[in-house]
């Protein structure tokens, strides 16, 4: 069996597909509801994994609590989804059961992708279920997420589940048709854009961001989802899946906004390096070490390092910036924190007499090195 899909998408085998609270929790949801279960069914018959990253929970709980605003205060957000995550549940399982498809729930907060050990199991996990013919239901463990360890909203989420699964296709169904040159639902002559090529400052200006009572975000955390996972090779698609059914989104041009990926895929390696998690620090370098980084293809050495910011170790995941405050790559450093502090400046025959050991040469090699 096949699925009429877009000329640019040939080839999709695993999918991740993001729907919005609104899709979930307004009028008309249980219908929606059915009607994706349906879609995806097809998708499942035509051997394509997928994986859905849902939104709802804190929405449905809501709903239970005669709430119309969301919660504030984060303790009524959380008992909001340990409410509503059990309810979305249910109705997941009522309409994938009716094409006898088995559904698995898992519940991610940052620190499942920060480690990476647990970043190793949890890909294991999604892929044994897909390989068991299930459909993971993925969500932020909202009811014990603090600030720290929260992915903020499940766009962000939704990449990093398709960085984490090797997606060919990122899909982030919304109640728009995807990016118009202005907000739709303040302008009727607004123009939809349906093809973007490369991201960049005119594309992000034309993101309204403008938030719903029940939802976290709006289109710039859309696109930068996108952007996220279209440079590390994914092709991505913001759609309409309020209005629309999912195959027209995947089919029509003008149900969805395509954002075509790089050429070159990132490594499993470097898509975490580059995209998970936070930094545990910060290194600024000079502008010499910037060109042999950008342009050179070169390693990080002590020589280059002018500042050190936060506390880390060896290991750890850093931010390298720019006297200018740019923020051009991520890496693994070799060395922790104080450590760099001393050695910083030296060059690296220096390193020994400065440390009384020298492990390496380089503060962060480039195959630990993930240029932004």
């Amino acid at each position: 069996m096949s699925i009429a899909v877009r000329k640019e998408l040939p080839g999709i085998s695993t999918l991740v597909i993001k729907i919005g609270s609104r899709i979930l929790s307004t009028d008309g949801h249980q219908q929606r509801l059915a009607r994706l279960a349906e879609d995806i069914a097809a998708l499942h018959k035509a051997a394509i994994r997928t994986v859905i990253v849902s939104s709802g929970a804190i929405a449905h709980g809501m709903a239970a609590l005669e709430l119309t605003r969301r919660p504030s205060l984060i303790p009524l957000q959380q008992a909001c989804a340990s409410i509503g995550q059990h309810r979305l549940m249910h109705r997941y399982e009522h309409f994938f059961s009716r094409h006898n498809i088995p559904i698995g729930q898992v519940l991610l907060t940052w620190d499942d992708l920060r480690s990476k050990k647990r970043y190793l199991n949890l890909r294991n996990t999604l892929f044994q279920l897909l390989d068991h013919r299930c459909i993971p239901i993925v969500n932020e463990n909202d009811s014990v997420g603090v600030e720290e360890i929260q992915f903020g909203n499940n766009d962000m989420l939704g990449a990093q589940v398709a960085l984490l699964v090797h997606a060919d296709l990122f899909v982030n169904l919304t109640d728009v048709g995807g990016l118009y040159d202005r907000n739709p639902h303040g302008d009727a002559s607004a123009k939809h854009i349906p093809v973007v090529t490369a991201m960049s400052a005119a594309i992000r200006k034309m993101a309204a961001d403008v938030r719903k009572e029940i939802s976290v975000g709006g289109m710039a955390t859309k696109l930068k989802a996108a952007e996220i996972v279209t440079r590390a090779g994914i092709t991505a698609l913001i759609g309409d899946g309020f209005d629309q059914r999912l195959g027209d989104v995947l089919l029509k041009p003008e149900a969805a906004t395509l954002f075509l990926p790089e050429q070159r895929k990132m490594s499993s390696r470097h898509r975490w390096i580059a995209f998970t998690g936070h930094s545990d620090g910060v290194l600024t370098i000079d502008d010499g070490a910037g060109t042999a980084l950008l342009k050179g293809g070169k390693s990080l050495l002590p020589a280059g390092v002018r500042e050190v910011s936060g506390t880390f170790k060896p290991g750890d995941t850093v931010a390298i910036r720019t006297l200018g405050g740019t923020t051009i790559a991520r890496g693994l450093v070799n060395y922790g924190s104080e450590e760099i502090n001393t050695i910083k400046r030296c060059k690296s025959s220096e390193i020994s007499e400065k440390l009384g050991v020298k492990r390496f040469d380089e503060v962060v090699h480039r195959n630990n090195l993930v240029l932004l």
